[in-house]
């Protein structure tokens, strides 16, 4: 097979070169899995013969800089020299059962040990429990047309050993869905790890089709509701860690699933009533009240809204998930949310592996590989002029799946 596997399909790297060639980088790790009944004393198990690709990511191109197969005991080696923009992003991949995996990105001179490692994991169409590990609940108040704006942020946890995938047949089920009122409308998809080719809605419900692997995967979406659709019942089928609601009216009420009322917020200069409950148990529903009359809401208050409550909400999701970590299986590796520039960095790589993999790939197919593809390089560049850098980052991430454009 020939080395760099995907290059003759993806868009080339523009290099500009500056001053002196950097030093010769490398990064060495090793590809595993968890199994069971065997591995070693984490109960992890080599995984042979995978290819293992690098990619580089920056402002000035993207594309695979050259790959290579793990060897019998999972691990692989690969060289190489940073060029072009100081801020570009590399990082190892590996696509294992049709899901692409990743290393955090690529910062020392020498990668090893966790921030080389790759953890894949073997996929299964039955159906997981998939928990929710935080669901957050915004009710922005009435605008001009009479209707609230809702959003809703979630944190799904998969504590198998198995990434949960749609079988391959017509009308399979999704990997995951949940109940939004019947009065809800014009639905779209929010921030997130989930692509918005993944997401659907049918008789009352937002299903999801991309793959959740192991560990935690955040997203958002969010809805309308007439003013005189309130008060809305909603349920939590499936239970909630974290159950919050935030309601921009000041006589707004929440009750049910042993919501609490607690010390109000204040965001993007907008007031919410905060609403706050733990360990809701599955079949709980609650009831959002809000009377009529309140406040008239700009237009774009929404997408600030969203940008402003997003760090805070999965800032305590992630400390909810962390409290549990310790009680899960020793393969799972606790997960943070990557920096947008990484996750950027990464949902380019999984559309590249997902695009490499078709072997006659239609017009239409691959106009919209470039489509998207342009978009989402487009706004990784603006993510790296904005954001600063981070020190943090997932020790793997999740491609949207593998049929996707």
């Amino acid at each position: 097979m020939v080395r760099l596997v995907l290059a003759s399909l993806l868009v080339p790297v523009t290099v500009t070169m500056a001053g002196a060639q950097p030093a010769e980088r490398a990064v060495e790790g090793r590809v595993r899995r968890p199994v069971r009944g065997g591995g070693d004393s984490t109960g992890m198990g080599p995984v042979a013969g995978q290819w293992v690709t690098l990619h580089r990511v920056a402002r000035d191109g993207a594309g695979p800089l050259d790959s290579v197969r793990s060897d019998a005991a999972g691990r692989y080696r690969l060289r190489y020299r940073p060029s072009g923009a100081a801020d570009a992003v590399y990082f190892a991949s590996v696509t294992y059962a049709g899901i692409a995996y990743f290393t955090a990105p690529l910062k020392e001179a020498l990668a090893t040990g966790d921030a080389a490692e790759i953890t894949v994991f073997d996929t299964t169409s039955r159906a997981l429990p998939i928990a929710i590990k935080g669901r957050h609940v915004i009710v922005g108040a009435v605008d001009s047309t009479r209707t609230h704006t809702v959003i809703e942020v979630f944190e799904l946890a998969n504590d198998e050993l198995a990434t949960r995938v749609t079988a391959d047949s017509a009308g399979a089920a999704p990997t995951w869905s949940i109940a939004i009122p019947a009065s809800a409308r014009d639905v779209r998809v929010g921030d997130g790890e989930i692509s918005p080719e993944a997401f659907a809605t049918d008789r009352g419900r937002v299903l999801v089709y991309a793959p959740i692997a192991p560990g935690i995967k955040q997203f958002s979406f969010s809805y309308r509701v007439p003013a005189d659709a309130f008060p809305v019942r909603m349920e939590a089928a499936d239970g909630a860690v974290v159950l919050e609601v935030l309601v921009e009216a000041p006589q707004a009420s929440v009750t049910g699933a042993s919501l609490a009322a607690v010390a109000p917020v204040t965001l993007e200069g907008r007031n919410f009533r905060r609403f706050l409950a733990q360990d809701v148990r599955p079949g709980s529903g609650f009831v959002i009240e809000v009377p009529a009359g309140g406040i008239t809401t700009r237009n774009g208050f929404i997408a600030a809204l969203l940008a402003g409550i997003g760090c805070l909400m999965l800032l305590a999701l992630t400390r909810a998930m962390r409290r549990r970590g310790a009680e899960q299986a020793a393969a799972l590796a606790k997960a943070e949310a990557p920096p947008l520039p990484d996750r950027l960095a990464q949902e380019v790589a999984a559309l590249d592996a997902r695009f490499a993999r078709e072997a006659e790939p239609s017009e239409a197919v691959r106009r919209a590989y470039e489509r998207r593809r342009a978009e989402l390089t487009a706004a990784l560049a603006a993510a790296l002029c904005e954001a600063p850098p981070s020190d943090s980052a997932p020790r793997r991430a999740l491609a949207d799946g593998p049929d996707q454009p």
